[in-house]
């Protein structure tokens, strides 16, 4: 679908239940290149290895790898179970840089969160946390790019179909409760932004890696919780743990892990990834601290499973959310103009939650393909076509999230094409691979260069392909600057040509 720029961030303020966005300060200058050893033989991470502690209790058959570091997991579409709620050793994994050490499980009496711009700032440990009343909340965990998949333009990140979510119970202490013991917020604050316990690498500035976002201080005051159960267990590592922050309704960027501190603030926070990152704008454009940020998930559903029963007839079975919203009815549809209502089964566990539902299905001859569509509380139905934009976030169309039956679930798959470079232009691009500002091997692991990164992902695991290497040069892509105005386009084009050829060698 096409729309003029009015039009299109009007779009996405509903979406987003944006009311204001605040200016946010400039990103730090570029640090000078990393000075790295050349390894004769980087050695990959591998998601096998059995000490990893973010694969503790996974079985790694219902997972497709994306990326081995930072891990991203996508649960398989049939993976995740016909229940309410997704079991922990199912659920997806996503994380924006390397997770801290296995020993923040191992003593999480050690843990502590700062809680400022509050009247009497203070610090608290979890068992100062358990103190508070207990609270319990049942919520879709989503990531903003899932979907992903179905975009044509092929953005940058992970390539997520329906796997990046799942419905878990959270457990611990309403925000609230803990700000109000210190006595309330500060005068004049519009904010919570909560900051992530990762380690930093030691040559990128602060605000180009920290894992950091902020959300309106209403909803932070309303419904959050500083979590340290999930599911009715510690949460592990795998998920944010010892101490998750959760945001009922709102998409898991802003659920941030290893939560370390929660503070009102007067505007945004300056992090990359909230200042220009999962910002919702159009293709071609770079993020802004002016675009719509990716808080509120839209209505959505799509069929988990279908079992065959007889006579050419399907036993079809889904979910369907809307963020802090609900919904109120699902349609299901064999050729997306003739809707019949399936059934809702299972508890309701809340506006946070999905539902989930089933219906019987009998395909006529030529027939294979099933689309569900779902209408939240206050009326939003999930939309035909996705809005397109530059990093595939927020896609809820019915049409990409139709099922194949005879396919596995799968609608169509696009196949990258792979072209032989010229030996100029490999080492024209692996110049600007090691010569860039900051280095490419600072953050990523390819072997042609002997370049191990600090934060990832590893190019020869994740196999990119030029346009995609391209767009993300480019414009940025999480905590990656963007290299659109150091770089001159043939520059990009040779360096993405380059690493995409390198990657698959």
């Amino acid at each position: 679908m096409k729309f003029g720029r009015r039009e299109f961030i009007e779009k996405m303020l509903l979406f987003t239940g944006s009311a204001s966005l605040v200016g946010c300060a400039t990103e730090s200058t570029s640090p000078e290149p990393a000075k790295l050893e050349t390894p004769s033989t980087p050695t990959p991470p591998s998601i096998e290895e059995p000490s990893n502690p973010l694969l503790k209790g996974l079985n790694l058959d219902n997972f497709i790898l994306h990326n081995p570091k930072p891990l991203a997991l996508e649960s398989i579409r049939a993976g995740i179970g016909m229940g309410v709620l997704t079991s922990t050793n199912r659920l997806f994994v996503r994380n924006n840089l390397p997770s801290p050490d296995q020993s923040i499980i191992d003593n999480t009496s050690n843990w502590r969160i700062q809680i400022r711009g509050v009247k009497e700032s203070n610090t608290f440990s979890i068992q100062d946390l358990k103190e508070f009343a207990y609270e319990n909340v049942c919520a879709v965990l989503q990531c903003s790019g899932n979907g992903r998949k179905f975009f044509e333009h092929g953005p940058s990140g992970s390539q997520w179909a329906t796997g990046a979510a799942g419905c878990v119970i959270w457990g611990g202490t309403k925000l609230s409760d803990v700000i109000e013991s210190c006595g309330g917020t500060l005068n004049g604050m519009n904010y919570i932004t909560a900051t992530g316990g990762e380690e930093l690498p030691a040559d990128v500035p602060r605000d180009k890696a920290i894992v950091e976002r902020s959300i309106p201080l209403e909803k932070g005051l309303n419904d959050c919780l500083i979590a340290w159960e999930m599911n009715g267990e510690p949460i592990p590592l795998s998920h944010g743990g010892p101490v998750r922050f959760v945001v009922p309704g709102y998409f898991g960027c802003n659920q941030i892990k290893y939560v370390k501190a929660l503070a009102a603030t007067v505007e945004q926070s300056t992090a990359k990834i909230q200042s220009s990152g999962y910002r919702f704008r159009e293709i071609g454009e770079k993020g802004s601290h002016k675009q719509p940020s990716m808080w509120r998930m839209p209505v959505k559903s799509w069929i988990v499973d279908a079992k065959p029963l007889s006579d050419n007839r399907y036993r079809i079975q889904g979910v369907a959310f809307s963020g802090e919203r609900g919904v109120s009815q699902i349609e299901i549809s064999l050729d997306g103009e003739k809707w019949q209502e399936a059934s809702f089964y299972g508890p309701d566990l809340g506006v946070h939650a999905w539902r989930v539902f089933q219906a019987t299905v009998k395909f006529s001859d030529g027939q294979s393909i099933v689309y569900t569509r779902a209408t939240d509380t206050q009326g939003d139905v999930q939309p035909k076509n996705r809005i397109e934009n530059e990093r595939g976030y927020g896609n809820n169309s019915w049409l990409d999230h139709g099922f194949n039956v005879l396919n596995n679930g799968v609608t169509a798959e696009k196949d990258a094409l792979i072209k032989d470079i010229s030996e100029e232009t490999a080492a024209a691009g692996k110049k600007v691979y090691q010569e860039s500002m900051p280095s490419c091997g600072t953050c990523h692991s390819l072997q042609d260069a002997g370049s191990i990164g600090q934060i990832g992902p590893n190019l020869n695991q994740l196999q990119p392909d030029a346009a995609r290497v391209e767009r993300a040069v480019t414009n940025g892509v999480g905590a990656m600057p963007a290299f659109g105005e150091s770089l001159n386009p043939e520059q990009i084009k040779d360096l993405a040509a380059y690493v995409a050829d390198a990657a698959r060698k």
